[in-house]
């Protein structure tokens, strides 16, 4: 049969289709089972969150960069802040060595020759925490010593939204550090003095603040406490302040002023009357702000209080 031009050119036309088309479906297929594996490598592909980028656990820090104040903040839920510090304090003109410098509390460096504490703060729940500290003498002036602790629960009142003003609120137990110095005089009174040298329990509450002005910190902290013993006031009061400035990140120097047994000021002084004292302060925070150190001297401001007291205190967070 014969085929006309019209009809050689239409199969041929066909032809060539067909084989165009199988091509391209044969040359499709690769692509299509690539295609899967491209999408999964992209960089542009969303993160998953169980990659590690999302589980990186964050580095506990601390900042404790008073000397004397409280800092106004809690550690972390499971967070542990180990606490230590020593100090030495010159009894100086003090006239009454059974009165309230010779008691080792939290803040109350005044424990005559050598002292040490060494204790914990440990987040247990968002802004609670509780601590403990045991107090001892190391030896200097004292003739009989009667190891203290302080036990707190402490709660910070300021909302997490409040980055640069920190309020807090903590109360506890405390066990008096008491020693009697040897004062001089007759061994008989000496002896009669260190015979009365004991140590009381009692009960504390204490608010503090603090705010933060650029590099400027100011703070302040305020405690009462009533110790269950004979002769004592109903409410010791102790109050402190104090400014620091930011140098560097890791670098702050400051002030800081005491003041102890205030209710005295214009009382019987059952204890020997108030006392002050005021000295320099530097902060340093170290190791990605896990480690602080902060020391300084101080000098007393009034009758009975010690003339020199130096103090150095640390805090790690775990």
């Amino acid at each position: 049969m014969a085929f006309t031009r019209a009809e050689w050119t239409a199969a041929v036309t066909t032809a060539c289709l067909s084989v165009t088309a199988a091509t391209g479906a044969r040359a499709d297929e690769p692509e299509s089972h690539e295609a899967p594996a491209q999408a999964v490598a992209s960089p542009s592909a969303p993160a998953s969150p169980d990659m590690p980028d999302t589980e990186r656990p964050t580095r506990p820090t601390v900042d404790r960069s008073w000397l004397y104040l409280d800092d106004a903040r809690v550690a972390e839920p499971g967070t542990i802040v180990g606490l230590t510090s020593v100090g030495y304090a010159n009894t100086g003109s003090n006239q009454d060595p059974t009165s309230a410098p010779y008691r080792g509390f939290a803040a109350n460096t005044a424990q005559p020759g050598g002292f040490a504490s060494l204790g914990a703060e440990v987040g247990v729940l968002p802004r609670v925490s509780l601590e403990a500290l045991g107090q001892m003498q190391l030896g200097g002036e004292g003739a009989s010593v009667t190891p203290g602790a302080i036990i707190a629960a402490r709660l910070e009142l300021s909302p997490p939204s409040w980055a640069d003003v920190h309020l807090l609120a903590s109360a506890g137990y405390l066990r008096e550090t008491w020693s009697a110095p040897t004062m001089g005089g007759a061994e008989g009174a000496r002896l009669a003095l260190a015979s009365k040298a004991s140590g009381a329990d009692g009960a504390w509450a204490s608010f503090a603040a603090s705010v933060d002005l650029r590099r400027v910190r100011l703070g302040v902290t305020t405690l009462g406490e009533h110790v269950f013993a004979t002769g004592r006031d109903p409410v010791d009061v102790m109050v402190q302040a104090g400014a620091s400035y930011r140098v560097t990140s890791w670098f702050r120097a400051g002030v800081e002023w005491v003041g102890q047994d205030l209710e005295e000021t214009l009382d019987d002084e059952a204890e020997g009357g108030a006392r002050h004292f005021v000295g320099p302060t530097a902060a340093f925070q170290l190791l990605q702000e896990r480690l602080t150190i902060v020391a300084g001297p101080s000098v007393g401001l009034s009758t009975g209080s010690p003339r020199i007291i130096g103090r150095l205190a640390l805090a790690f967070a775990f």
